[in-house]
């Protein structure tokens, strides 16, 4: 995720475009069609500052970390195999990720992360009460 928030008239730049579906301060939602267009031109070795500025968006209000991030997330839309998806659409993406299998292993990874979690906050706080003591 990108650490820059948009700013209220940013957000109404993005929405006039036909290819932002949504846009909230800190997340905007492309439609499927701007990720195939957007897909199309990296096969075409172009840049994704010069795509997006080609599809009417203002790159320097995405960012450097969004433009980035936006590149590596329709990769893996495509690596998926499953198309482009959005808002719209992500319903039936996330179908295929209901049978139990998938679920118990999605748990099992969430809950090692909040095991992950505990034991770095236990470390901070064991760390905080030794400053304290000093």
């Amino acid at each position: 995720m990108a650490n820059k928030k948009f700013t209220q008239e940013e957000m109404n730049h993005l929405r006039s475009s036909p290819y932002v579906l949504d846009v909230s301060p800190s997340i905007v939602h492309f439609s499927a069609k701007f990720k195939e267009l957007f897909w199309n031109s990296i096969q075409e070795e172009k840049e994704p500052r010069d795509i997006v500025i080609e599809l009417g968006i203002d790159p320097d209000i995405l960012g450097e970390c969004r433009l980035t991030g936006l590149k590596g997330m329709i990769r893996n839309e495509v690596r998926a195999g499953k198309g482009f998806r959005d808002l719209k659409t992500y319903g039936s993406y996330v179908k295929d990720c209901t049978d139990p299998e998938a679920k118990v292993k999605y748990l099992e990874q969430q809950l090692a992360y909040k095991n992950q979690e505990i034991e770095f906050l236990k470390k901070i706080v064991s760390l905080g009460r030794e400053d304290s003591e000093s």
